[in-house]
């Protein structure tokens, strides 16, 4: 097993890569890969890939496979927010909630109204705003987010931005 699910990160960004399973192991391609015939070589992919991984267990002879994907944005690290969502329940853009590219913790993502009045706050990556303030739909309007973290090189960010909700 590759020990990961596919995953993104951002151009420059490594990513440990952590075989498990077996005794021998091979990843093709070798591209971008500090070793690729460890269980636990880290890429620095410069562009989207898929990596597959053979598992051999010795003396048995048995052979597993496993794939990753990984997709590199060449973007720098940030909170990537839409400018719109429409909390309608259609199963499509009903929650705001940031994209975290390169981030290695959100310390938090904060919605407030256009009066400052903070409706939603979180800490927990892939949570967002559902629209609603305690049980009550908010009205189509602009609301103001923020967003803090810790990049995967360790700088502390902090961006603002603003989201339309439409319904």
């Amino acid at each position: 097993s590759t020990g990961l699910t596919d995953t993104s990160i951002v151009i420059g960004e490594s990513l440990q890569l952590n075989g498990t399973g077996g005794d021998a192991y091979t990843w093709s391609p070798s591209t971008w890969l500090s070793n690729a015939s460890g269980p636990n070589p880290v890429a620095t992919p410069e562009d989207d890939i898929v990596y597959r991984l053979q598992v051999a267990t010795i003396p048995e002879g048995c052979l597993g496979y496993d794939t990753l994907r990984v997709k590199v944005f060449k973007v720098p690290p940030s909170f990537y927010v839409p400018t719109a969502f429409s909390p309608n329940n259609d199963g499509l853009n009903d929650v705001l909630r940031p994209i975290t590219l390169g981030i290695k913790s959100m310390k938090y993502f904060r919605v407030y109204n256009r009066g400052g009045r903070l409706l939603f706050s979180t800490a927990e990556r892939g949570k967002g705003w559902d629209g609603t303030f305690k049980g009550n739909p908010q009205d189509p309007a602009t609301y103001v987010w923020t967003a803090e973290g810790v990049t995967y090189k360790g700088e502390n960010i902090v961006r603002k931005g603003s989201a339309v909700l439409v319904r």
